[in-house]
């Protein structure tokens, strides 16, 4: 008998999934949800059919699109862990029947994911967060390994990196408001060193961060060796 053609999970971005459940919080079951009415109040437009997807997928939302009630569970006040649980492992039954956790590690977790939803790249990069958040939320542990923050989650290098931490907090406000391919300049009297960064979405805020570091290093170099530029 063949196997049934798989749900493509949630993918849409965690912060957009998140507000999400947010605002169905004031909600009673059997609400009516629109995607206007996520656009309306902040997401993206075309951010708007994911979200709906991923409540359908989560089983928040009935066939009619009207609230199930489940979404009460992720209220940030008063959380529902074990409703959570039951909800996940629900929803994504493939996986938690075909993984058996909890699993080496994170990369180890994200490989079995992909394997089990048979998910491009691209769009395992987007699903796999979005799992990993609501089992943590949640209190589900996936993998034997201490737990991460995903890597675009995090809001600056891990502490105890070196003395170029207390550096870091303004490097990052730099590097948030780059765009893709702008340079980045770093002024000093004399001379100036321009880096093009080409930035894609698998770029993240610690290769910028290195980046400028970089330059901050060749600019000590210089100013050592007394040379103008």
């Amino acid at each position: 008998m063949a196997k049934k053609s798989l749900a493509t999970p949630p993918y849409v971005p965690r912060k957009g999934l998140r507000a999400v459940l947010d605002q169905v919080q004031s909600q009673p079951a059997g609400t009516a949800v629109a995607r206007e009415d996520f656009h309306k109040r902040g997401l993206s437009s075309h951010w708007t059919y994911p979200a709906l997807a991923a409540l359908r997928f989560l089983k928040i939302l009935d066939e009619d699109d009207r609230l199930t009630g489940r979404h009460l569970a992720f209220n940030r006040e008063n959380p529902d862990r074990q409703a959570q649980q039951a909800l996940l492992r629900e929803a994504y039954s493939d996986f938690f029947d075909e993984a058996r956790l909890p699993l080496a590690d994170d990369e180890e977790l994200r490989a079995k994911f992909q394997e089990v939803y048979k998910l491009s790249e691209r769009v395992a990069n987007s699903a796999c967060p979005v799992f990993e958040m609501l089992a943590s939320e949640a209190g589900l542990k996936l993998t034997a390994a201490a737990s991460l923050p995903p890597k675009e989650a995090q809001p600056g290098p891990p502490a105890g990196e070196g003395a170029g931490d207390a550096q870091a907090a303004p490097e990052t406000e730099l590097v948030r408001r780059l765009g893709p391919d702008e340079p980045v300049r770093i002024r000093h009297t004399g001379y100036q060193i321009v880096i093009n960064l080409n930035v894609n979405k698998y770029t993240t805020e610690k290769d910028l961060i290195r980046m400028v570091r970089t330059a901050n290093r060749a600019i000590h170099l210089l100013k050592k060796s007394g040379e103008t530029h």
